[in-house]
């Protein structure tokens, strides 16, 4: 769905404890209530682990998939909406955090005055639209989109070099779409002809809520979807992108003019406010070859047209209940099946947190954040490092040469806990009571503004992704970091008084999951600072792609739903890090063991079942199936019970643990079992 306003995406994570006092049983857990035995671990662990869970908490009508991390999250919104609410009906003196926060939230939650309002506040943006001329103004449109956050035509950003890891470039890539992927415009089963079809429609029934006939809006419709459809099919496809060698085109700003002339790139740059003169990396140079035809193909009329659809769609969940009703009909309903939306604080909190998340995370982490659970994960940060190092030292297939070179990048990992050390200046940021969309327009200004001041300069690499607050992790690989926020620091994935059992089969297991990044089938492209270059042998290399490629036949034959199959090669990487989690994570608990062994049984599973039960609920999880569809066209993760079950068919451990034996659904051969790291 396109939105205004800048949200970064994710992961997980988890933590560390041990003890197996008596007293100390108290305070485990995993609760085994939510364990079903009526289903076998060895055919269905997922479901043995989880379908208590699943019972107990149902899909909730505003979602389209509920697991452990949406409880998370919601429960982490409910302490951000209390402070948030606090600051809302406080008074503030104005250019204060809390004034800018207070009056966001409170602006949008005003529904009575936003009704009030209509499309008042961006009437002088759709007369803009309207005195679109000529392709210069065309071109001079898309760059005022660009600074305020509406998605149009292509995308422009400040980011690093991927082969200068401390500099920052320049980039442009494709975009301009009104759907999610290329794909929902390029395939031509049946499924998807009826979503474009429904998507058309969509666009009919949002045009004319934007004060367009019925007849013109019909017209229209097709005009936006030809010209999205001829960006779709010069895009490359998700997989495609995820391939940093193809999407890596540094040119000259001499060289992208040659290239693609029909374009003002002076004038653009100018337009943003940008001063810079080195490279430009082009990130899909076919799609650019495209949009310079459609500069000379395509008459300004229609232009407008499509911009009148960006400016709306981009705009619609922060104006009235109609058109935000609309709005998630299609994206919500058609796309995910979710039955309604989101309750309109959670709505507004979550814009709110785009805005201002980093003011928003540092309230919440001096609340909820103590020091010893930082302690706790740099503790076990590192023992998941030793273990992965000790697995690197073992293994048969890579020479000694390469295993230098990965143990050199493991050490050199940067790690990021908590909170920044250094928090976002929201001085420029202005926050009025005027209207709720202008406030959105306006942070995202905001965060445009502060991401084209970094082109050109070195990369700052003590700024964080997401703000402290969000329930999510990250691998960066041009910084060889990841990254645990406060947020993800909770119960149920992290607890200060847990078990070893249960802190490294969750906590532990997510650690290792995003280190694994750090050598997936495009992680291990980059260098220890964070460089894309080649550091492996060619033996070497020839060995891990004979090795991955067991999992993505593994999961190209897992079934989804009906006749739709896992994509293994497009969540190839994730399953890696899965699959690398759990190793890593087991051998840094059979360490943790030998140190502090725990009681051999508790509840009835020995330390390694509740390891992995563990694993297990951290995905639990209920999902529709046309969420199931669409996570798996476009997500580079497995949907959850795959990511539980298909890992552990790998591992003789957890055979062992679980009595799996042939003929078992989650048995696998020797010579069938994929191992990585």
């Amino acid at each position: 769905m396109k939105q205004l306003q800048i949200i970064f995406f994710t992961l997980l994570i988890m933590g560390l404890i041990s003890s197996c006092q008596k007293d100390v049983k108290e305070k485990i857990t995993l609760d085994v209530s939510l364990i079903d035995t009526t289903f076998d671990p060895a055919n269905d662990f997922f479901r043995f682990a989880n379908n208590g869970w699943m019972k107990k908490y149902p899909l909730p009508a505003d979602e389209s998939s509920y697991g452990t991390f949406n409880q998370l999250r919601k429960e982490t919104s409910i302490k951000v909406q209390t402070l948030i609410e606090e600051l809302a009906k406080g008074s503030f003196e104005k250019g204060t955090i809390e004034q800018k926060i207070g009056d966001f939230y409170a602006l949008g939650m005003d529904s009575a005055r936003i009704e009030e309002q209509g499309l008042n506040p961006l009437k002088p943006e759709f007369e803009r639209i309207e005195s679109i001329s000529g392709i210069e103004d065309v071109q001079n449109q898309i760059a005022h989109f660009h600074l305020y956050g509406i998605g149009s035509t292509f995308s422009f950003f400040g980011s690093a070099d991927v082969k200068n890891s401390d500099m920052n470039i320049a980039h442009i890539g494709q975009g301009g779409l009104g759907m999610s992927d290329r794909d929902y415009y390029v395939n031509s089963d049946a499924r998807t002809e009826e979503l474009r079809k429904a998507y058309v429609s969509h666009v009919e029934k949002m045009l004319i809520l934007s004060g367009i006939s019925e007849e013109q809006a019909k017209k229209d419709a097709q005009t936006i979807m030809k010209i999205e459809t001829r960006l779709a099919f010069a895009s490359m496809t998700r997989l495609e992108s995820r391939d940093p060698n193809a999407t890596y085109n540094k040119k000259t700003q001499a060289e992208v003019k040659e290239l693609y002339p029909n374009f003002n790139w002076d004038k653009y740059m100018e337009n943003l406010g940008l001063e810079y003169s080195g490279d430009i990396n082009v990130r899909q140079p076919q799609f650019f070859a495209e949009i310079n035809k459609m500069f000379v193909d395509i008459p300004v009329d229609e232009w407008k047209v499509y911009f009148h659809w960006n400016l709306f769609n981009g705009a619609a969940n922060y104006l009235t209940n109609a058109i935000q009703e609309q709005n998630f009909d299609f994206y919500g309903r058609t796309m995910s099946g979710s039955e309604k939306m989101q309750e309109r604080w959670r709505r507004v909190l979550e814009s709110t947190s785009g805005a201002l998340g980093d003011a928003i995370g540092q309230k919440f982490s001096e609340k909820y954040f103590p020091a010893e659970a930082k302690e706790r994960m740099v503790t076990l940060v590192q023992n998941l490092k030793d273990a992965l190092g000790q697995r690197i030292d073992n293994l048969e297939w890579m020479s000694e040469e390469t295993k230098i070179k990965a143990k050199d990048k493991l050490v050199s990992m940067n790690v990021k806990i908590g909170y920044p050390d250094k928090w976002v200046d929201f001085t420029n940021l202005e926050v009025g009571r005027e209207a709720f969309v202008l406030n959105v327009l306006a942070a995202n200004k905001f965060w445009r503004e502060d991401n084209l001041s970094e082109i050109g300069k070195p990369v700052d690499k003590t700024k964080w992704f997401f703000p402290a607050h969000i329930v999510n992790a990250y691998y960066a690989p041009t910084l060889n970091e990841i990254c645990f926020p406060a947020g993800i620091l909770q119960p149920p994935f992290f607890y200060l008084d847990g078990d070893d059992a249960i802190n490294y089969g969750a906590i532990g297991a997510v650690i290792g999951h995003e280190m694994s990044h750090g050598f997936d089938e495009h992680g291990r492209l980059y260098d220890k600072e964070g460089n894309l270059t080649n550091w492996w042998t060619d033996e070497d290399s020839k060995q891990f792609n004979e090795r991955t490629q067991v999992l993505v036949d593994q999961f190209n034959n897992i079934v989804v739903i009906d006749s739709l199959h896992a994509d293994g090669k497009l969540t190839l990487g994730e399953n890696i890090a899965d699959l690398g989690a759990l190793n890593i994570s087991l051998t840094a608990f059979r360490n943790a063991q030998k140190m502090n062994p725990q009681a051999e049984l508790i509840d009835g599973y020995t330390p390694e079942q509740r390891f992995f039960l563990s694993w297990g609920r951290v995905w639990a999880n209920n999902i529709r199936d046309k969420e199931k569809i669409r996570y798996t066209k476009e997500d580079e993760h497995s949907i959850p019970e795959n990511r539980v079950n298909a890992p552990l068919a790998n591992m003789p451990e957890f055979h062992a643990a679980f009595g799996v034996e042939p003929g078992d659904a989650l048995y696998l051969p020797e010579d069938k079992r994929a191992s990585v790291w």
